[in-house]
């Protein structure tokens, strides 16, 4: 294997491992306000403030069912087997970067022409990504059945595969 070679495989090996790094868990903790992942707060002994926010890669339905999946999680760990959804609220996140103006001058030629050319262009880049909040309640107030009333254990059985794919 000559130089050239050994060098472009070293690239490509080291690109990998950058992707692969910037790539982590979808359903994680929030590492602090604003950051990708699930937190939980308890409101009161009942009630939970339970949210899921995606990064731009992560699609509104994939959000709204690991917040879900998380209120599922806060119920088991609290000793209950089912909630109540008292409130829940997804809405879009939509950030924008400005890299600035950029400018080009150019030139070309194929005979029997040529020409120059300036161009100009803003980059302006917007993503959008999605954040659920979802108001439980939990405990011996929360019905068998009825609106809004989801049992914990088979929302973890039936959203455990999603969570496990997005497990990147």
């Amino acid at each position: 294997m000559n130089t050239m070679t050994k060098r472009l495989l070293g690239s490509a090996l080291i690109c990998l491992m950058l992707v692969g790094c910037a790539s982590g868990p979808v359903y994680r903790p929030a590492a602090k306000p604003g950051d990708f992942g699930y937190r939980d707060t308890q409101l009161t002994s009942q009630h939970f403030r339970v949210s899921f926010a995606g990064d731009d890669n992560t699609a509104r339905e994939t959000v709204e069912n690991f917040a879900l999946y998380r209120a599922a999680d806060v119920a088991l760990s609290h000793g209950a087997d089912r909630f109540q959804l008292t409130s829940q609220q997804t809405s879009p996140v939509t950030e924008t970067t400005d890299f600035g103006p950029t400018a080009s001058v150019g030139y070309g030629w194929g005979y029997p022409y040529w020409g120059t050319g300036i161009g100009y262009s803003s980059n302006i880049v917007s993503d959008t990504r999605y954040e659920t909040v979802l108001q439980i309640l939990i405990g011996p107030e929360v019905p068998e059945q009825g609106p809004n009333v989801y049992n914990a254990i088979q929302i973890k059985k039936n959203l455990s595969a999603d969570v496990a794919a997005a497990q990147r």
